[in-house]
């Protein structure tokens, strides 16, 4: 039977539940795998700074694969250990050309998040549960404007995060065109991260190569890792991992290429498969 001896966990969608809360079943589980000595670690396209701390003490957690894999960290002493970002100039360039589009825009850089304040009524009227939207609205460092930000401080941009407006039909304003517009892009690395966002990390950065150097790093084979997920973000570290698990609240194309898929979030999805392991 596999036992990992690393699990890899997203968080929103998949360790949180829809409050944004960890069940008292799933942490348990967790304090368990560590006693085992199996390595828990947080896989996420937040930002250093956007990671539940609290959550990661009380349960022992001392790594993080951060922002898709931009950057990777060590959360006792907040100690970056890789981080794969945009140098300067084109990340400025191309938050000068999301300009054009409705859409709101988080920066993540150097383990923090910033925006630009003139958006974040899009937060207040997108689809995102209040409990995200709430940790969105309280942890941006808001700026003017994010390409003066960058150039004016010489910046390295670990990823952007877009969030957009919804119509009242159902689709989002001007989510299709800036989807297409990056996707021309042959310097990006382009995924939905949920709520019909988009994320944008260097190509070849993702939370897969995220896992590959944390497992590099712990001296642990990446065929001994678990990784647990739900949507686009986490594709690639779902088919880098030795076994694959998608929440059964995961999007259909994450469900179809993983080996298992467990209980939805809301329902001890993360506590019973690490529980199956433990038994």
């Amino acid at each position: 039977m596999f036992t990992p001896k690393i699990i890899a966990l997203d968080l929103d969608g998949t360790l949180f539940s829809r409050d944004g809360e960890v069940t008292p079943f799933t942490k348990e589980q967790i304090r368990l795998a560590k006693a085992a000595g199996i390595a828990v670690v947080i896989s996420s396209g937040r930002p250093f700074s956007g990671l539940p701390f609290d959550v990661a003490k009380e349960l022992g957690i001392s790594y993080a694969i951060t922002a898709n894999g931009a950057g990777v960290y060590r959360i006792s002493d907040k100690r970056c250990l890789h981080e794969d970002g945009f140098e300067t100039e084109p990340a400025a360039k191309l938050c000068r050309d999301l300009r054009q589009w409705h859409l709101h825009l988080d920066a993540f850089i150097h383990g923090d998040a910033y925006t630009q304040n003139a958006s974040f009524d899009i937060i207040r009227h997108s689809i995102l549960p209040e409990s995200v939207k709430n940790y969105v609205l309280t942890t941006r460092n808001q700026v003017p404007d994010l390409a003066a930000f960058l150039t004016g401080h010489h910046l390295t941009l670990q990823k952007l995060s877009l969030t957009f407006e919804p119509e009242t039909d159902g689709t989002f304003i001007d989510r299709e065109e800036t989807k297409e517009f990056l996707l021309s892009q042959p310097h990006l690395n382009v995924v939905c991260g949920g709520y019909h966002n988009l994320e944008c990390t260097k190509a070849g950065v993702t939370k897969g190569t995220g896992l590959q150097f944390l497992c590099d790093y712990l001296k642990i084979p990446i065929g001994q890792s678990m990784a647990c997920g739900d949507s686009e973000n986490d594709l690639d570290i779902l088919k880098a991992a030795g076994y694959s698990v998608a929440m059964e609240n995961a999007e259909e194309e994450i469900k179809s290429v993983c080996d298992f898929v467990t209980a939805d979030c809301d329902h001890d999805g993360v506590g019973r498969v690490i529980a199956g392991f433990l038994k």
